[in-house]
This record gives structure tokens, sequence and C-alpha cells, in this order.
């Protein structure tokens, strides 16, 4: 049995949604019932609102990296003592935090499975709104500028697997293409089962580790529409992933790979009025503690 820290990162900063940086303390006796962990984290994220407006675009750069550099350094525990860090957020902005950190205790040697319905992959140049939950693969893969520096080890672009992937802009969908990433789209995982879609990918990683960064955006909003930002792009392809799929997926990757990490995020409680939502989070709940125990 692999002993467990769940790490909240209550994050809100990379979307400014009201409601974001609750889950955490909302689904806090879910996570002790469920995961039984060995420890509870709470990074402190209650930085100010002042943006500090060095960046007239980038919005709350430094309450971003200050709180990521904290997620970094408590991840960078958990796994030096050999336990297995749950980072719960919170936007997905906090995803840096937890992949930096799992990259040097790595030394690199890592893969990424990232379970979302956007890519995220957007620099402080390409981003239309500003907000650096859109941003942290940049961030992870050493695309963006020394502001956005964490750790010594960058993702490399060969080790980036996209799944469930259904709304994008023009300019990641072009990175993704030109950098050969491994990308499964929504509608393709819909044709061809998401047990196939699994079975390569699992086929294909190279790494030793892996680190799964799980957005609940992904599922379809008909099964759970409690997120942060909702599903809406000039360029959409599917209606989601069904939680089934969602169950079998992550099932399947964590009894299979050498998971040494892993993020779920965007889940906001405000937007769950009855509660439906957070019964299906704890459903996935009892699917990782059956993989992983």
């Amino acid at each position: 049995m692999r002993k467990i820290d769940i790490i909240g990162m209550p994050m809100k900063y990379g979307c400014f949604v009201e409601g974001a940086d609750l889950a955490f303390s909302s689904m806090k006796d879910s996570y002790k019932r469920i995961l039984n962990p060995k420890n509870i984290y709470e990074i402190d994220t209650n930085l100010g609102l002042d943006e500090h407006k060095k960046d007239k675009h980038i919005k709350y750069l430094e309450q971003v990296m200050e709180a990521n550099n904290r997620l970094y350094n408590q991840v960078n525990r958990s796994l030096n003592a050999l336990r297995f860090p749950i980072m719960v957020g919170g936007d997905h902005s906090s995803a840096i935090g937890s992949i930096k950190a799992s990259l040097d205790y790595t030394k690199g040697d890592l893969s990424v499975i990232w379970i979302d319905a956007h890519t995220d992959i957007h620099t402080e140049k390409t981003t239309p709104s500003g907000n650096i939950h859109g941003m942290p693969l940049s961030v992870c893969l050493g695309r963006c500028d020394e502001r956005f520096n964490i750790g010594k080890y960058n993702l490399k672009p060969e080790n980036l697997y996209y799944i469930g992937v259904r709304s994008y802009e023009i300019e990641e969908i072009s990175y993704v293409q030109e950098s050969k990433i491994t990308c499964y789209m929504d509608f393709e995982i819909t044709m061809r089962k998401i047990e196939n879609i699994v079975k390569e990918i699992i086929k294909n990683i190279k790494t030793k580790y892996v680190h799964i960064s799980f957005d609940l955006d992904c599922i379809s909003d008909k099964e759970f529409n409690a997120v942060n930002v909702s599903v809406e792009n000039k360029y959409i392809d599917g209606t989601g992933l069904s939680l089934k799929m969602i169950k079998t997926a992550l099932s399947m990757l964590l009894t299979n790979l050498n998971v040494c990490s892993l993020d779920i995020v965007e889940y906001n409680p405000l937007l769950d009025v009855d509660l439906k939502c957070k019964e299906k989070y704890e459903e996935i709940l009892e699917v990782i503690k059956e993989a992983i125990w």
C-alpha cells in the first residue's frame, strides 16, 4: 500500500473565478475518508489581490509563481519521503509546482499525461486572456521567460501525452502539431474507445516515471459541470468524455505505469448546487484508491 500525501492548493489566481479556491476545503473530509492519507497539507495561497502591474497582460504572475514555489517545495518533500503526493486544486496553474517538483525528483525522467479539455500550452506571448491556468505546460516545457522559472529540469515534448482535448486556440494546436506531441482528441477517443487509447499510451511511454494531471473539465458537461471554465472556444471538438471513460483511464494508468504524482484540479463547489458533482468526484477518488492500493 502506498502512503499518500494530500496537498491542498486553494489557488484561484490562475483563473480568478469565484469558488476556484474552495475545492480543497469542501472535499477535505472526502480525501480523508476515501484515501486515508498519511498527511494532509495545505499550501498558503493567501497572497493578496495586488497584481503588481509589472506586466500589463499576465494576471497575478507574482502570486501564481510564489504559490507554485511553495507547492514545489512540499511535493519535493513528499517525493523524497517516498510518499505519493496528490495535489488537489484549485485552478490548473497549480500543475506548475507539482510537475516541476516531479521533474526534478526524477532528474527529468518523467512523462506527463494531461487529461483535460484544454491544451493549456499558451505562452506569455500568445495567451489571449492573460490567465496563467492556460499556460502551465508551456512553463513546464521551458517555453516561457525567466519570470516563470521553477526548478532545474524541463519537460520534453515527446514525453507529453494529452487525453480528452476538445478546446484550444490555433497558436496552441499549431505548437502541439509542430512539436509532434501525442494528443488524443475527445472525438478520437469516442471513436476508438478509451481502453485502446490508454493501452497505446502505456506501450509508448519511455520514461521511468509518470505524472498524471487531471482536470475535471474533461468530463462532459452533462455529467460534471461544476468546473471553473466551461468549454467555450471557436475551435471545439467533441462534447467531453464520460465519467465511465475517466474511471477506466485512471484505473488503467495508475495500475500499469509507475505514477509518482497526481493532480486533480478545477472543481468549483460554488457551482455544485445539488452536490451531484461532489458525489462523482468521490467516485473518482474510490477508483484512484483501488488502483494505487
